[in-house]
């Protein structure tokens, strides 16, 4: 039942309802047409992931990890590597909010390396919990204790998408296996997973804010970004925690600058040869392919219209229309969905022991494209090929073990 198709279709009618909340006095109103779109591809989804369910594609796959030694040594590899990065700028982003520096996750790492080493470090840590859910009582204990390791990376390079991609990758891991069974205590302790996983992204996120924006206040106070979110009254004088505003704004602001697009972005050609190239390059291929070209090309593409500078995010599918209109945002839906199915199934067809491990992170990407184009985001889409390469692997093995 877990699959990229029903993760479409949940994610935004979650967003869509907690959209209904109006913790925020920017948004603007929903449209009759996108709120139809929407719908339309929800209907597709459901359809797809319901064939994905009748004919069970997605079960759960043990992992036949012969040495747990060899999982060790490819965790103290990646830690290693953080190391060397550690050396290559003299502190990491966490350490240097305490030291007053500026020094930032997107400014962290060694170039190319850096790329090679997170996407590898999430991948790893997806397989890792695979491999807890898989093993006898004491290579659990060692597997769980590996997967902590390989998350403590995230939390001192102040990546918190990286973490949070992590969490909800391996969580779809979890129901994938437990979908069948699950309980009251099973669904509680997710639902309890996700709300500390909230609060903390928020904690994280005041704490970035306030050294940022050197507001000489606590790094923990939260009322910067309720003034940044345009937080409504009722809101502010609510019990709720106000770290959650931060969840709330991040899980609903891409829709609302989509909505404002949509409202006031102005189209000065029709579709055209060149429109869609462009739409091409920068929609569909990984961004570190895509930035290559776009100088080379003088590929433009228009900026979506932001209810406040600030909150900077337009979901997936904002660049496409942009770029060439509904026909966009339809070609996009059209080749996830497509890219999707063909993937899920190619490494279900070679009984591949990473393909939990790979229908988990394009859950992810399905899930974080309400937020932004994770299908050209490295970061995550690059993912993707570590389950390709090593199946591949695994084949050219057995292969050469019978020749």
């Amino acid at each position: 039942m877990i699959n990229p198709y029903f993760i479409h279709v949940i994610s935004f009618i979650v967003v869509i309802i907690a959209y209904l909340f109006h913790w925020s006095g920017l948004y603007p109103k929903l449209s009759f047409s996108l709120i139809l779109f929407l719908l339309c591809t929800i209907i597709i989804a459901l359809l797809i992931g319901s064939v994905f369910v009748k004919e069970k594609i997605v079960t759960f796959k043990n992992t036949t990890v012969n040495n747990i030694n060899f999982l060790k040594h490819i965790t103290y590899a990646i830690l290693f590597g953080y190391g060397l990065e550690f050396l290559y700028h003299g502190t990491f982003p966490l350490l240097a909010i305490f030291l007053n520096s500026t020094l930032s996750y997107h400014e962290f790492g060694i170039p190319v390396f850096h790329v090679l080493l997170v996407t590898f470090n999430s991948f790893f840590s997806i397989y890792l919990f695979q491999v807890c859910l898989s093993e006898t009582k004491q290579n659990r204990k060692t597997a769980i204790f590996l997967l902590i390791l390989n998350l403590i990376p995230s939390i001192l390079i102040m990546n918190r998408g990286m973490l949070i991609i992590i969490l909800m990758s391996i969580i779809s891991v979890y129901l994938i296996k437990y979908e069948r069974k699950l309980t009251f205590n099973r669904i509680a302790g997710v639902t309890a997973i996700l709300l500390i996983a909230l609060y903390l992204f928020g904690v994280l996120g005041n704490i970035r804010v306030n050294n940022s924006y050197q507001t000489n206040t606590s790094l923990l106070d939260s009322n910067l970004f309720l003034e940044i979110g345009g937080a409504t009254d009722e809101f502010k004088k609510s019990v709720i925690p106000k770290e959650f505003f931060w969840g709330y704004i991040y899980l609903t602001s891409p829709l609302a600058n989509l909505q404002k697009t949509i409202d006031e972005f102005e189209h000065t050609e029709d579709v055209g040869i060149k429109n869609s190239f462009d739409f091409a390059t920068t929609q569909l291929l990984p961004d570190f392919i895509s930035k290559r070209l776009v100088p080379i090309f003088n590929i433009d593409v228009p900026n979506p219209i932001q209810i406040t500078p600030e909150l900077n995010v337009s979901t997936a599918l904002a660049a496409p229309y942009t770029t060439i209109g509904w026909v966009g945002i339809s070609l996009f839906i059209l080749v996830i969905f497509v890219f999707a199915y063909f993937y899920i199934l190619f490494l279900k067809k070679y009984n591949s022991e990473y393909f939990i491990a790979g229908v988990a992170i394009m859950n992810s990407i399905f899930l974080f494209n309400i937020f932004s184009n994770m299908f050209s985001f490295t970061g995550l889409s690059f993912q993707l090929v570590y389950p390709v390469i090593f199946t591949i692997l695994d084949r050219l093995k057995v292969h050469f073990q019978k020749v």
